[in-house]
């Protein structure tokens, strides 16, 4: 089973993502800081990271920063889900190593389409 982490200081959105999660038989651990995300990485490797740009604490961008630099996780898969998702920020964002960016509102339809290509893709 893929192991996916979702860092996203919003209840609202972070229960759409369990919603759609659970009806794809995706396994999520689900956090409310990027810490969460980085001190989860650190003793288990995840496939696959989704970051909110904006995270109290570390922001996104710092949190794959970090992230990049645990042992083993260097190449671990992230995308981000961002309400500033201007053509500046997706570009920096892709440039800094994200995988994919996806604007707020995004489509559950098309994220849950990216994180089964991205992870899908880890494993041949």
């Amino acid at each position: 089973m893929k192991r996916i982490l979702v860092a996203e200081d919003d209840l609202v959105i972070s229960k759409l993502y369990q919603l759609h999660f659970k009806r794809n038989d995706l396994h999520g651990s689900f956090f409310t800081t990027g810490d969460g995300v980085i001190q989860s990485a650190k003793h288990q490797r995840p496939d696959l990271v989704i970051l909110d740009f904006e995270l109290p604490g570390l922001s996104g961008p710092q949190v794959m920063q970090e992230l990049h630099q645990i042992p083993g996780c260097e190449d671990v898969p992230v995308v981000f889900v961002t309400g500033r998702a201007t053509v500046e920020v997706i570009e920096t964002l892709r440039q800094a190593g994200a995988r994919e960016v996806f604007g707020k509102p995004f489509s559950p339809i098309q994220l849950i389409h990216i994180i089964t290509q991205l992870t899908t893709s880890m494993g041949e």
